[in-house]
């Protein structure tokens, strides 16, 4: 419910579409880019199999920033950084950017899954515009990376993957793997 009231059919159907749409090409490239970094951060790997730190979804997020730029229109007159914005001008977001900030992230070019504070904003930032799917995403982010841990732990990158040409997504289309698979005991 908001605010005391339910919500109608027809909007929690809307929700829940909202939930399983609008996350999944996100989510999917997250993880996607976060196998890749693993790849590339054998250590990183290593400590995730043995530790699965609660950090590491975000990191991975923060990482693969699955959204590389989104526009606001300014409802009010307003400043950001000492520039001027009248109400109804575009603003462009570069979440990349954002999330890759020397300013706010200490070694920001270094893929950490013990990052913490990790601040990023690949799940929109704060406020009205926060992605409402972020616990699923985290969720479903955990999930997949425990499984691959418990069973293809030894997953490896045969090539480059080849990246998806998008202005909006940060997108992976293809990345070939080999593993031998090995069944652990699931955490």
């Amino acid at each position: 419910d908001i605010d005391g009231e339910k919500l109608a059919d027809d909007e929690f159907a809307f929700f829940v579409l909202m939930l399983a749409v609008a996350g999944n090409e996100t989510t999917r490239n997250s993880i996607t880019h976060g196998m890749i970094a693993f790849a590339g951060n054998p250590d990183q790997w290593e400590l995730y199999k043995r530790e699965r730190p609660a950090t590491a979804a975000d990191e991975i997020v923060r990482w693969a920033t699955p959204v590389t730029a989104f526009q606001r229109t300014a409802v009010k007159d307003t400043e950001l950084s000492g520039v001027k914005i009248k109400e109804g001008q575009r603003v462009v977001m570069f979440y990349r950017s954002a999330n890759f900030d020397e300013e706010v992230f200490d070694n920001p070019n270094t893929f950490n899954i013990l990052r913490d504070p990790n601040p990023h904003v690949g799940f929109g930032g704060t406020g009205a515009h926060f992605c409402i799917g972020a616990n699923l995403a985290r969720m479903t982010i955990n999930l997949i990376f425990n499984g691959v841990a418990d069973h293809m732990p030894d997953l490896s990158s045969l090539g480059d993957p080849e990246r998806l040409r998008s202005g909006w997504l940060n997108g992976i289309k293809h990345w070939q793997v080999d593993y031998t698979g090995s069944a652990t005991q699931a955490h």
